[in-house]
């Protein structure tokens, strides 16, 4: 409702006591060419009945309801998610307990006795127009956001086209498809091929994060052994692992146990974490990649002796586009997207991710999913 142009507004009055319910319509009755169209309700229950079927423009509530309070019918209604305010009326020995009622986002609250029907006007039309404020600036953020992503998306495909050409082509002239490469300019086309791997690895985590901020994500989840696919991973990331002079130590559950996940992107999920701990570990060091049932979870740990994260960082460490400075951070690179998009993957699967220090230096993620959809393996 725009309160610009008010007209037929309609207002629940909750109100249980009918002396007073007689005194707050007689101060409708004097707002002049009132907008207000007003009912009671005279019962808790029935309030919440008639507040969930959101039939009313704005609600107007006694904080004493018998055995229950205004601030009772706040924490059901929520209304700071709600496009309707919500206004308190109390007594003068409520005026603590109505500060509360603010907190709990009632949009203001009146005083019995002392207002009048000019001051109740300007309230419920001030809370109207506060409201509707309100949910323009959220109206206007969700269309920037929504911009942003398709923005990063469509970028995202138009640049993957090219980039992934250019990767083909100075692959075709390393391994000498187009003739003998000569040793001396060997080094700077070996140099312009990782740029643009570094390249697509952005361009794909820019894509992947566009994909689950949308909501287009689809899970196909399947019964997967969780120790098969950890396996799997580690066996792939030793061979990174070696390059870099560290040694990756897997530590499996002594029975197989399957879990309903989207193996195809928790694989991508875990291949991230493992990276990680080996582009922020120095060489020679190792990666421990442990798992273990913890009550009704089983929680995947990557343990690295790396350069760890200052706890002054730690609150930003999920967030998109996050870099945190350390020793190796420039030499590392990335988008700041990686744990972002293993976070929100995790969530989708209704687990969790925690950062733990690895005493004395480096750092342990801890992934844990729910086991209450598994199948122990025959």
């Amino acid at each position: 409702m725009n309160p610009n142009h008010p007209k037929d507004i309609k207002v629940l009055v909750v109100e249980d006591d009918d002396d007073d319910w007689l005194i707050t319509r007689k101060i409708f009755d004097g707002i002049e060419d009132s907008p207000f169209l007003i009912e009671r309700s005279a019962t808790y229950d029935d309030a919440i009945e008639r507040i969930d079927a959101e039939e009313h423009d704005l609600y107007l509530i006694d904080y004493r309801l018998g055995e229950h309070t205004g601030n009772d019918i706040l924490e059901h209604a929520h209304p700071e998610g709600r496009s309707q305010p919500f206004i308190l009326m109390t007594g003068l020995s409520d005026s603590d307990l109505a500060l509360k009622s603010l907190r709990l986002a009632a949009a203001d609250y009146l005083v019995k006795g002392s207002f009048d029907a000019q001051l109740l006007f300007r309230t419920l039309l001030y809370a109207l127009q506060r409201k509707y404020l309100e949910q323009q600036r959220i109206d206007q953020l969700t269309e920037l956001n929504q911009a942003k992503e398709e923005f990063i998306s469509i970028a995202s495909h138009q640049l993957r086209t090219p980039a992934t050409s250019v990767k083909q082509y100075l692959g075709m002239v390393l391994e000498g498809f187009v003739g003998e490469v000569p040793e001396n300019q060997r080094p700077l086309l070996r140099q312009a091929y990782e740029s643009n791997e570094r390249q697509l690895r952005i361009i794909a985590d820019l894509l992947k994060v566009a994909q689950v901020d949308s909501g287009k994500m689809k899970l196909r989840s399947r019964k997967t052994d969780i120790n098969d696919l950890l396996r799997d991973i580690v066996n792939e990331e030793r061979q990174i692992a070696r390059r870099r002079d560290q040694v990756i130590k897997f530590n499996p559950l002594k029975a197989p146990l399957e879990l309903e996940l989207d193996a195809d992107i928790f694989r991508m999920v875990f291949e991230n974490l493992i990276d990680n701990a080996g582009k922020y570990s120095q060489e020679g060091s190792t990666i421990r990649v442990e798992i273990s049932e913890l009550g009704d979870e089983v929680c995947v740990g990557i343990i690295d002796q790396g350069v760890g994260i200052d706890p002054e960082e730690l609150h930003r460490l999920y967030g998109r586009f996050v870099r945190i400075d350390n020793p190796l951070s420039t030499k590392v690179g990335g988008s700041g997207l990686g744990l972002y998009w293993a976070k929100r993957i995790i969530d989708l699967h209704g687990g969790r991710i925690e950062y733990r220090p690895n005493r004395p230096t480096g750092s342990k993620f801890l992934v844990c999913l729910p086991k209450h959809l598994h199948k122990k393996v025959n």
